[in-house]
């Protein structure tokens, strides 16, 4: 009997939020274990994000919708605060969740970063968003519709759930329940190509090193799906990111983040004959 032959999407988060990230996703791409890359359009990297993706077009590239870091590209007032920026994502969540963003505004800064990506050149593929914002249930549907509209895939996070995560992180293990539940309810609502399942590093248990071993066991707890997307974060941890964050760079910025730089910039790690690595553009 023939082995069947799942899809997997390696997408590379925070394209465009510095140069140094943007090397470390194309030093990743060319290795051989970075397929895709969603790219923040108004943060200080975008150009030079643009300018790297035209030079390796094999990279597939889609949005990083951004409503919880920087600027807006629009005006959006209930997206921001007093100085103009973007909400930290926790206090967004909140007022979204009260009623208190305007889906218009959504949808507006949506298409300007849609546009601004076109602006630069760039073909996408697809759309998720920063911090999974775009999983908050009055957000979905404005970037759902923006998404099938325009012909674009859609990121869906719906992760796997083990027991023994609930036993180690009770609270990761809700929070996971929660995102399957309705990553499953909106992928079959939503209209647009998705996923069917996402893992990352950062569903495993406190400690555990990042290495081949810790991708042979996500890929294992999705196993049964169609399509995976391995959502990754290769970060160099350069001088522009300091200048960016400066204190707050440590806790931004987890060290398992340069744990991925040096594993995903090493030899190939997902060559199997079960695997067919590929990128929304597929879907």
């Amino acid at each position: 009997m023939s082995r069947v032959t799942r899809k997997l999407i390696v997408n590379a988060d925070d394209f465009g939020i510095s140069p140094s990230v943007n090397k470390a996703v194309i030093d990743c791409f060319i290795a051989g274990n970075v397929t895709s890359a969603t790219m923040m359009v108004n943060m200080q990297g975008s150009v030079d994000a643009a300018r790297l993706a035209k030079d390796n077009p094999k990279l597939g590239v889609g949005l990083h919708f951004c409503l919880t870091e920087g600027r807006p590209l629009s005006r959006c007032p209930s997206l921001t605060g007093p100085g103009g920026a973007f909400l930290d994502r926790r206090t967004l969540l909140a007022r979204a969740l009260l009623g208190g963003v305007s889906r218009e505004e959504i949808r507006a800064e949506l298409e300007a970063q849609l546009d601004r990506a076109a602006d630069l050149g760039l073909s996408l593929t697809h759309v998720d968003s920063h911090q999974h914002v775009h999983m908050c249930p009055p957000i979905f549907p404005c970037v759902a519709e923006t998404a099938a509209r325009r012909g674009l895939a859609l990121r869906v996070v719906r992760p796997p759930i083990s027991a023994g995560l609930l036993l180690s992180r009770p609270l990761k293990f809700t929070k996971q329940l929660v995102l399957t539940v309705n990553g499953a309810l909106y992928r079959s609502a939503a209209g647009v190509r998705s996923n069917d399942r996402l893992i990352s590093i950062h569903d495993l248990p406190h400690g555990e090193p990042v290495g081949p071993a810790a991708y042979d066991r996500l890929l294992t707890s999705a196993a049964g799906s169609e399509t995976v997307e391995l959502m990754v974060h290769p970060y160099i941890l350069g001088d522009d990111l300091l200048a960016l964050y400066g204190a707050s760079l440590a806790s931004r910025l987890p060290n398992r983040c340069g744990e991925e730089y040096r594993t995903l910039s090493g030899p190939p790690l997902f060559s199997s004959k079960d695997l067919e690595l590929t990128t929304y553009a597929s879907l």
